[in-house]
């Protein structure tokens, strides 16, 4: 049970990353009328994603020495950090767009 578990897990979470990255790409690129600029944005919320990650997994793991984690922590953790960094983006990006138009 706990092997299907698991890999329904690993299925859900390669199906679901790449279609959250694409949604919030899309979304990126009609709010800023870009594509240079959403990429960055993007690259700053998989990296944010990725310390945050990796700084849980290393207080977990060696800190307060745990064996493992639930296989579907992975997506959720994504989901929510990825919301929270879009949202902020959303936030920020036309602000700044405004602030720096040529005229």
């Amino acid at each position: 049970m706990q092997l299907d578990y698991r890999d329904t897990a690993i299925r859900d979470t390669v199906l679901i990353v790449p279609l959250v990255l694409l949604a919030v790409t899309l979304i990126l690129v009609l709010l800023l009328r870009s594509i240079v600029a959403p990429l960055v944005l993007l690259g700053t919320i998989v990296l944010s994603f990725a310390g945050s990650f990796g700084l849980a997994a290393l207080v977990f793991n060696h800190v307060l020495g745990y064996g493992g984690v639930a296989p579907d922590l992975f997506i959720y953790i994504f989901v929510f950090l990825v919301a929270l960094g879009v949202d902020y983006n959303i936030f920020l990006c036309p602000s700044a767009r405004s602030r720096y138009q040529p005229w």
